[in-house]
């Protein structure tokens, strides 16, 4: 539902309703102007029988121009054939005969020219010249009455063969006056082969004229005949035409009868149909519980279903002809849904499943999925738009409920991985502190067992005898042990103090150690979300160290395989809590496999832009069945487990841009837990 300019947002309905009958849609008032399609019904044969006897009459009256059109072309080709033969024809058999004569001539005169005395010579050369040009102005008189082609071709030839002949006759004349007798030999020699050629030029020209001519004659002849022909096959045509359109009046009458009588069977069909199109198209209207409605091309509702009505808090859906949405909408949805309409309307290209927010000038809001097509006429052309919309509110609001469930989802796994991390940290305090409990057990035990006392005694009796101390250690039984005693108690105090020493240098170690556990809990127990630059290898051993306690016990043996991956920027506490919970995972599965070499490898790699942590272990494995719910929240097969520790680990990898997939080839044959993040790189690879 779309919205029109700001200057014409008041639309009317006075100033801009149009005709239902422009959709076809308003089938009340088909039904009653029945009456009247009745008899326009029966009429349409009658008018059609007319139109034929109509057409018949056409068609005769174009015989007739026709006739008279081909009997003037057959006129006019025999008027052309004989003036061609009075203006080709004849000129050309009379100048043949002249060009026969004046070559006659021309051999007579040359020959006589060479043998003629002295005194006659002059006057013989003299009337060879002219029957030569005679020859060669009759020769082109008759080229142009030819036309282009193999006449003027042969006309061509025999020129050239008497240019050939009198340019010869020239040369023996030039000769003869210094050399009689060689002029004589070249005359027998070149004269008659040339003379020959011009005879067969003039031959094979002259055939081709007479039968030029005789063509012509013939033509004109035959176009005659034409004329006789034509004449009386038109004659016998028009009565043809005459007899067949009486018959064919006679054949449309009997006809019409009987297409009346289909067609007012067709017609009572047709109406039976109308009415059942309009029930369907009415219930569907009617009771259909999604809007649905037809717009003209400036977004007017021309016809609308009875919820839409009751949309807008109308009575009935003939209140909403000739409104816009700008009537019941706020400018925020009709703006943008006239706009829609308007895009559809010129490109031809329809709307489908488009999720809207739509908002009543009263301000109540709701959802709505939308499809809108073009609406067009008979003749495929667009005339508006027709669509409907589906109330998704209710939906809408539980995937709001969900979103907020979901963050509460992953809020408290996070939680969960929290107080995951913080068990293995204190069963690794605890191991430590077992530790320190026994190096001050030792130490106490060392003091209480010291023989600092017997110093007390000697220092003691060493007083008693100050006097005559030098006396008292050489002369005494006692004095003279004294030495020796005093050696042997020295190396039993070196002794004790060494022990001491030993372990409370351990038991600065372990306390050592709970300071980095508690550090690193610390670390970790920030609030999540910031992204950083870290170092995986670094990060992987911080999994393994919160772990290192509980895989110890189990005697599961640690195996690194950590290529060089550059530094990455993500969530290191989203990262390391997916981490220990593999690896707490795969320690579980190790445990209750009861195998004796019991094994996790951690495997760091580089994979085609992304880089892969896979936890691998030998333990119970994964049988097929689940390897397809696996990640769904709350399945587990432990009867300790809550079952949302992989679907949460799932769910952190995929909104880090990554993934985390599983793959086992069945129980007992282990199984892999790959976590896949992508690179965001920032800085050189591990060292």
């Amino acid at each position: 539902m779309e919205k029109t300019e700001k200057s014409n947002q008041t639309l009317s309905h006075e100033d801009h309703a149009l005709p239902a009958k422009e959709l076809n849609l308003q089938t009340d008032e088909g039904m009653e102007a029945h009456g009247t399609l009745a008899y326009e019904q029966r009429m349409r044969p009658l008018r059609a029988t007319f139109r034929n006897i109509l057409l018949v009459v056409f068609l005769i009256f174009v015989c007739a121009i026709v006739q008279m059109f081909m009997l003037w072309r057959v006129c006019n080709t025999g008027m052309k054939t004989a003036a061609s033969l009075e203006h080709q024809g004849l000129p050309t058999l009379n100048g043949l005969a002249l060009l026969q004569e004046h070559l006659a001539i021309y051999r007579l005169n040359a020959y006589e020219s060479l043998f003629a005395q002295e005194g006659e010579r002059a006057g013989k050369v003299k009337a060879v010249q002219d029957s030569a040009a005679q020859t060669r102005a009759e020769l082109e008189n008759i080229k142009t009455l030819l036309p282009e082609g193999e006449g003027r071709h042969l006309a061509a030839n025999l020129e050239s063969a008497f240019a050939d002949l009198d340019t010869e006759y020239h040369k023996v004349q030039n000769l003869e006056d210094s050399d009689f007798v060689a002029a004589m030999k070249t005359m027998d020699r070149n004269i008659p082969p040339l003379t020959k050629r011009v005879t067969a030029a003039a031959t094979a020209f002259s055939d081709y004229g007479y039968n030029f001519s005789g063509g012509q004659a013939n033509a004109t002849f035959d176009s005659f005949g034409w004329i006789k022909k034509n004449a009386i096959i038109f004659g016998t045509a028009n009565i043809a035409v005459a007899f067949g359109a009486v018959l064919f009046v006679l054949l449309a009458a009997r006809r019409s009868r009987a297409q009346l009588s289909q067609a007012m069977a067709r017609l009572d069909e047709r109406t039976g149909e109308l009415a059942y199109e309009r029930d369907l198209l009415r219930s569907l209207l009617d009771y259909s519980p999604d809007p649905i409605y037809f717009k003209d091309a400036q977004s007017h509702f021309l016809k609308t279903s009875k919820v839409q009505a009751e949309h807008f808090g109308l009575k009935s859906a003939a209140d909403l002809v000739g409104k816009t949405d700008f009537d019941f909408f706020a400018e925020e949805h009709a703006r943008p849904a006239f706009e829609d309409e308007q895009e559809i309307i010129r490109t031809g290209r329809p709307l489908i499943g488009k999720v809207e927010k739509e908002v009543l000038k009263n301000g109540r809001e709701f959802w709505a999925l939308t499809s809108k097509m073009p609406l067009r006429n008979r003749d495929g052309q667009i005339m508006g738009t027709f669509g409907i919309s589906k109330d998704i509110t209710d939906i809408k609001e539980t995937e709001t409920r969900l979103g907020q469930l979901h963050k509460q989802l992953l809020e408290t796994s996070r939680q969960a991985g929290m107080a995951e991390i913080a068990t293995n940290v204190l069963h690794n305090v605890g191991n430590v502190l077992n530790s320190v409990n026994v190096s001050a057990s030792l130490v106490i035990d060392s003091v209480k067992k010291s023989k600092v006392s017997n110093l007390v005694k000697v220092a003691a009796l060493l007083r008693e005898h100050d006097l005559d101390l030098g006396t008292f250690i050489t002369s005494d039984s006692k004095g003279k042990q004294l030495p020796a005693y005093l050696a042997q108690l020295a190396e039993l105090l070196l002794a004790d103090q060494e022990t001491t020493v030993q372990e409370l240098v351990s038991l600065l170690k372990n306390i050592e150690h709970i300071k980095e556990i508690v550090a690193m809990q610390q670390s970790y127990a920030k609030v999540s979300g910031i992204k950083e630059i870290i170092n995986l290898r670094e990060l992987v051993e911080d999994g393994l160290r919160i772990n290192v306690g509980a895989l110890g016990r189990h005697r599961v043996e640690v195996i690194r395989e950590f290529e060089d991956v550059p530094l990455i920027n993500i969530d290191r506490h989203r990262v390391l809590q997916v981490l220990v919970n593999l690896i707490r995972n795969a320690k579980h599965a190790c445990q209750e496999s009861e195998r004796a070499d019991r094994r996790l490898t951690v495997r760091l790699a580089n994979a085609a832009g992304r880089v892969k942590i896979s936890v691998m272990d030998n333990g119970v494995g994964i049988p097929p069945e689940n390897l397809t719910r696996i990640f769904n929240h709350g399945f587990t097969t432990r009867k300790d487990g809550h079952g949302f520790g992989l679907h949460s680990g799932a769910l952190a990898a995929k909104e880090m841009g990554g993934s985390l997939t599983v793959h086992s080839d069945g129980p007992d044959r282990g199984a892999t837990f790959t976590l896949e993040l992508p690179y965001t790189t920032n800085g050189n690879s591990n060292e």
